[in-house]
């Protein structure tokens, strides 16, 4: 009876999941994905696409969650303060994780302490375009017409501090040329006062500016990472236009709430990527014009202090403040 009661033991031990209670989420609770932003943007989309997956693999349901306000910093925060069980997930973005520091003199989180990296998700570019009226075709025309007005030239953006404004600053600084920067409330309206020859030009993420593009309504001169977009494949990047090394773009990352298990991270990590590398996902994220960026936690630990570093120092250096 001892014998056959210690293979039973054996067999029930053999059959219990791999993962242990640090290993994955708390069971039977539905998981919380957090989107700092309000729904129809690149960052919800994303979201909506990893879902259903993620709720997959995981064996419990992953809900979407709309937190939008303050530069996405309203959800992230939500985020931090939230127990470290794997029951919350949060979107981080360029701006509410790596400029939030430099940005906000009050920010209620810390953007290294505060949160656990899971893994990168996807890198979406940024395109500069004009108007439809504009008399620039290229990056060359455009740099040629900027100095002759010595600096009088527009550049649209989705608001001081927001990601367009960054990469706009970047292109100032690596060009020697300057732009009369004018914040809007949002990259749609920018888009419209562009579109109307209002301003004069603009870098907006490509899934905002393709539909506007294929329309007419916008005409792209470069991307600005440093591969051309297989949605725009006749749009050069600003390294072929003439600008070296440029590289810019919008990458999202997963985080946990700070002080959660490595293990649960590590675990949420092989999650990603396997989600990831479903064709299906890649083809949803290539409609959106993104490519997917799996990776470790370590790694995308990593790029979070480089980019809040290089941030820093534009934000410095361009004296951005917020409107």
């Amino acid at each position: 009876m001892l014998i056959r009661s210690r293979r039973l033991l054996i067999a029930a031990l053999l059959a219990l999941p791999l993962a242990s209670p640090a290993q994955s989420p708390a069971a039977n609770k539905p998981v919380r994905l957090i989107v700092p932003f309000p729904p129809g943007g690149n960052v919800d989309l994303s979201a909506r696409i990893l879902a259903p997956e993620l709720a997959k693999e995981l064996g419990q349901p992953v809900v979407v969650e709309n937190k939008a306000g303050a530069g996405g910093t309203v959800g992230l925060d939500a985020v931090a303060k939230s127990a470290p069980d794997g029951t919350t997930l949060g979107i981080a973005s360029p701006v509410n994780h790596l400029a939030a520091p430099s940005l906000y003199p009050k920010l209620p989180y810390d953007s290294i302490r505060d949160f656990t990296p899971v893994g990168l998700i996807a890198s979406v570019p940024m395109v500069l375009v004009v108007g439809p009226s504009s008399p620039v075709k290229s990056v060359s025309e455009l740099l040629a017409l900027a100095r002759s007005r010595n600096g009088a030239m527009t550049m649209a953006s989705a608001g001081s501090g927001s990601g367009n404004h960054i990469v706009g600053e970047l292109f100032q600084e690596a060009t020697v040329v300057r732009f009369v920067h004018v914040p809007y409330k949002g990259s749609a309206p920018a888009n419209t006062d562009l579109a109307g020859g209002h301003v004069d030009l603009h870098f907006d993420q490509l899934s905002s500016v393709l539909p506007l593009v294929q329309g007419g309504k916008l005409r792209p001169l470069a991307v600005t990472t440093l591969r051309r977009s297989a949605l725009l494949p006749d749009v050069p990047t600003l390294a072929e236009a003439g600008v070296a090394t440029f590289d810019a773009s919008t990458t999202l990352g997963l985080v946990l709430p700070g002080k959660a298990a490595p293990e649960l991270a590590t675990r949420l990590n092989q999650v990603l990527d396997k989600v990831l590398a479903q064709a299906a996902v890649r083809e949803q994220f290539a409609r959106l014009g993104a490519e997917v960026k799996p990776g470790t936690p370590a790694e995308y630990a990593e790029f979070i202090r480089g980019e809040i570093a290089r941030t820093a120092k534009i934000v410095k250096d361009a004296k951005i403040t917020l409107d």
